[in-house]
């Protein structure tokens, strides 16, 4: 059944003539792929989102390096009667799902600071998150959102033992109805204060 038709003979530089055309797509592949790589968006983490690092004051920066000294003891907490400290100790805002700090919170905090060294009282930093989210996420970022401004209070030269925290989540918002009003309003950090006995 043969037609009569014969393929050519191969060249004697058949073999080598396949080799440098596989080299040739190996090399065009790899052009392309460090292309594709280089162009490509990089994965990046959001300053203050859920990553760990050092306080670096920079807005939005990532927080949880959390200053030296021991956080105020839970008996106290719980056995303390802590109060709104008043119009001079500005609660601390914070972006959606974020717990650094921005310019105006830092600018707030340095105000809030001058005041919490000149009295010497005892500080509790509530921390708090909008509706958004399961309670246990809710939890957890209120209680980073607390940890960062207790950091800076501490960082600050106000003394370790007298800063507590807790965390609220969703759970004491300050703001109910419209999601695009109250959202901003609930993530928050705010500061209350009591007498030392």
């Amino acid at each position: 059944m043969d037609s009569g038709r014969r393929s050519p003979p191969p060249s004697e530089n058949g073999a080598a003539e396949c080799y440098d055309l596989s080299m040739k797509k190996i090399t065009a592949l790899l052009a392309l792929l460090v292309v594709v790589c280089a162009c490509a968006p990089k994965k990046t983490v959001r300053k203050g989102s859920s990553a760990d690092g050092d306080y670096s004051g920079e807005a939005g920066g990532p927080r949880l390096a959390y200053a030296k000294g021991e956080d105020m003891p839970e008996a106290d907490i719980r056995e303390t009667e802590f109060k709104a400290a008043g119009p001079e100790v500005k609660t601390i805002f914070f972006e959606y799902d974020q717990y650094g700090l921005s310019a105006e919170a830092t600018e707030a905090l340095r105000g809030n600071v001058d005041w919490l060294k000149r009295t010497g009282f005892k500080v509790l930093v509530e921390g708090h998150a909008d509706e958004r989210g399961t309670a246990e996420y809710n939890l957890a970022l209120g209680q980073k959102r607390a940890k960062t401004v207790r950091e800076y209070y501490v960082r600050s030269g106000v003394a370790a033992t007298l800063v507590g925290t807790i965390s609220y989540g969703k759970e004491r918002p300050d703001c109910t109805g419209d999601y695009d009003s109250c959202g901003p309003k609930n993530r928050r950090a705010v500061t209350l204060v009591a007498p030392q006995k």
